[in-house]
């Protein structure tokens, strides 16, 4: 047997075979793209962070900076689209003031919460990772129940249409792939 790689017929040599570990992350999508994203991340926190300082209600929560980032840099995908952000978001709130009302504070209840905001948001068909996290804040901070979760779809609902709106000044891709 010879060291040569071996041609199939037509005389073309197969490209060498790829290690699982290389090249599996996503091209860059190139500098305008990765601006006019960023830019359109940082407008949407801060048309949250300039909401809240008017209502004198904090909009801009770390979730919801997670949730501008997704729809602002990956609008085509599942976890970008409105209904994951608006019932994930939810959802995951909902849950984790349950679980602070019925076990109290503590960690532990933060991440059982976090854990079952994952087949919250299954059922609803609405994954929304960042929404986890939201589950988290509402056992740790224990907010007003009615308060946090009017804020929270407000912010969810603002973070959609400054998304929509970049989509169709061309700042970012096509977005909403679908609304619900």
């Amino acid at each position: 047997m010879s060291n040569q790689t071996q041609t199939p017929a037509g005389g073309a040599a197969a490209p060498p075979a790829r290690s699982r570990w290389a090249g599996g992350a996503p091209p860059f999508p190139g500098a305008r793209p990765a601006a006019l994203g960023t830019l359109a991340t940082v407008v949407s926190l801060a048309i949250l962070v300039a909401l809240g300082e008017a209502t004198g209600h904090l909009l801009m929560i770390a979730p919801l900076a997670a949730t501008a980032m997704i729809i602002c840099s990956t609008p085509a995908l599942p976890p970008a689209q409105p209904r994951g952000v608006v019932l994930g978001q939810l959802g995951s709130g909902v849950l984790g003031l349950v679980a602070v009302a019925v076990f109290g504070h503590s960690l532990w209840v933060a991440a059982v919460a976090a854990g079952l905001s994952v087949a919250v948001m299954l059922l609803l068909r609405a994954v929304h990772a960042p929404a986890a996290a939201t589950a988290v804040l509402a056992v740790l901070q224990d907010p007003a129940p009615v308060r946090f979760l009017v804020l929270l779809a407000v912010g969810s609902v603002v973070l959609v249409l400054v998304g929509l709106i970049a989509s169709r000044l061309g700042v970012i891709g096509k977005y909403p792939s679908y609304w619900w």
